[in-house]
């Protein structure tokens, strides 16, 4: 390397060694200076734990700062911004209302040592706090729903829910008093399904007017609402009938007193539903003419909007007529194996219904009563339904209901 190039690098490493040693000395041997901080925000210690648990709150109102002349090395102070300042107040060790001056401690961030900052001067030496007895009061969340749902939709008002319902507020006993309700405001304007939001609200005072909530506590700062909002829809109510011979619909005439009911439910449960049944007629159980109270039953997750809880179901019978026999002809199935059966009852009254041409030529030998014993497994004596056939006569059935009284004997 030449001479020439050798007197540069050792001019270069010469000012190197300098700057480092002046930095050195800027912050080992005394080179400081001060700045002034503004605004720095007061922080106190056990004012939402230890106070609260006591039945004490700190009285005031905002933010509580203070300002303060900092002195440092100058590497220190020129790089600290306020923002990643604070002052920190501890209150754990109150136990009683009163008015308190306090020190305080300087916070720095975590790349500035506590020690290479001094306290020069400050607005104030001390932070004098009031402390008060701390007030509860419970009040209840109230919900204002405007807007319109969307068309063949409604809004299910009773089932609204707010949760948390109730609002717990602690305080000054003179803030706290003032408090009536809390308020949140929920907009439905076209809404075609249920509505749930977590939303802020708005404390109400007792002459209905909003009221700020800085120097109150406050159990919660949301509340979630659910605002049900569900389908309207028509649904026609049907009946279903069992027919049998002398009991057909080809000569019946029905109707049904209330045909339809207008429902509400969520979408899900609503849609799929075309038509609610009101169950079965035995039309061979009918012995006249005669009107049914039947129940409505709603779907499930359905509201009912007509209200009506049932209707009436009319069965009139055309072009029959009823003629009643005596019945001999009574006759067992279904016995084990030794089982014998004799009869009791030996004569039943049978009503038939049919054409009047049929029932003419009806003789008591077509019509045949059978008992099923199958399911008694026992020996006694037994009333046992009676099932009724006629046979010859395909439009001429029994009507009603008969049963067998019989005893059962034998068997292993």
């Amino acid at each position: 390397m030449s001479e020439r190039a050798n007197k540069v690098l050792y001019i270069i490493l010469s000012l190197l060694f300098a700057v480092a040693f002046w930095l050195y000395v800027d912050n080992e041997q005394g080179n400081t200076i001060t700045n002034v901080y503004t605004n720095i925000p007061v922080e106190f210690i056990g004012e939402t734990d230890t106070l609260p648990s006591r039945g004490l709150m700190l009285a005031h109102s905002g933010m509580v700062t203070v300002d303060l002349e900092l002195r440092g090395p100058r590497s220190v102070i020129t790089g600290l911004r306020r923002s990643e300042l604070a002052v920190q107040v501890d209150l754990t060790n109150i136990s009683a209302v009163g008015t308190y001056p306090l020190t305080y401690r300087l916070l720095t961030p975590d790349h500035v040592s506590p020690s290479s900052v001094v306290i020069e001067s400050a607005s104030v030496s001390r932070i004098t706090v009031r402390i008060v007895e701390m007030f509860e009061k419970t009040v209840p969340v109230k919900v204002n729903v405007v807007g319109e749902v969307a068309e063949n939709h409604i809004y299910m008002a009773e089932k609204l829910v707010a949760q948390p319902s109730v609002i717990t507020i602690s305080g000054r006993e003179e803030d706290v008093d003032q408090i009536k309700y809390a308020s949140i405001e929920v907009d439905i304007t076209d809404a075609s399904t249920t509505v749930n939001k977590e939303l802020e609200y708005q404390l109400v005072g007792v002459n209905e007017e909003q009221v700020a909530a800085e120097s109150l506590r406050v159990s919660d700062k949301r509340v979630e609402v659910t605002v049900p909002v569900y389908v309207t829809k028509t649904l026609p109510l049907t009946v279903d009938f069992s027919e049998a011979p002398g009991s057909t619909l080809e000569n019946v005439d029905w109707e049904i007193e209330l045909d339809s009911i207008e429902v509400a439910g969520e979408a899900a449960s609503i849609n799929a539903q075309e038509e609610i049944s009101l169950g079965v007629i035995q039309l061979n159980s009918l012995l006249s003419d005669t009107e049914i109270e039947m129940d409505i039953p709603i779907p499930t997750g359905c509201i009912n909007l007509s209200g009506a809880a049932s209707t009436t179901v009319s069965v009139k019978f055309k072009n029959l007529e009823m003629r009643a026999f005596s019945v001999t002809n009574i006759t067992a199935v279904g016995l084990r194996e030794n089982q014998t059966f004799s009869r009791i009852t030996n004569t039943v009254d049978v009503v038939v219904r049919g054409k009047a041409k049929d029932l003419e030529l009806l003789l008591p030998e077509n019509i045949h009563i059978v008992v099923d014993l199958s399911q008694y497994v026992y020996n006694g004596t037994y009333s046992v339904p009676a099932t009724v056939s006629v046979y010859g006569f395909n439009s001429v059935g029994a009507v009603g209901s008969y049963s067998v009284a019989c005893k059962i004997s034998g068997g292993s």
